[in-house]
């Protein structure tokens, strides 16, 4: 049976409270962690060219900054759009658990798969309008 990578990530995360507004991390910054969302929500947004395009807005039981613990780097800056609590984990014992664990392993490819799938659908919206869809609540 697969184990659920938010619980296993959620059980060992340090809390962290983030203030409507705060940006959690900026495209660029190091890859130092992987956070879960445990309440509120967080935007996702990508700047170039002096220009915000939002990407996704995330809410509890999603996890942000996994593609960063694998290449060091956030390709994306987060903010939070209402006070939210996160859960922090440092980048080093993520891989710890995705390295001793197959299935932990198994649900983050599936999960950056699915990541990978979901920036394939919006290259051409950004391509037709120059904009990118902005998620609605869930």
């Amino acid at each position: 049976m697969p184990r659920d990578l938010f619980a296993e990530l959620n059980a060992v995360a340090i809390s962290a409270p983030v203030q409507n507004g705060s940006l959690v991390f900026r495209n660029g910054d190091p890859g130092s962690a992987a956070y879960v969302v445990r309440s509120g929500r967080i935007a996702l947004i990508w700047c170039h060219s002096g220009h915000v395009y939002p990407m996704d807005t995330l809410g509890p039981g999603r996890i942000i900054g996994l593609p960063a613990v694998f290449n060091g780097e956030f390709s994306a800056t987060a903010k939070a759009v209402e006070d939210s609590v996160l859960g922090f984990i440092q980048a080093g014992e993520v891989l710890r658990m995705l390295e001793s664990d197959p299935s932990l392993m198994q649900a983050a490819t599936r999960l950056l798969g699915q990541e990978v799938a979901r920036m394939r659908t919006m290259i051409p919206r950004i391509a037709s309008d120059g904009r990118l869809p902005l998620v609605a609540k869930p």
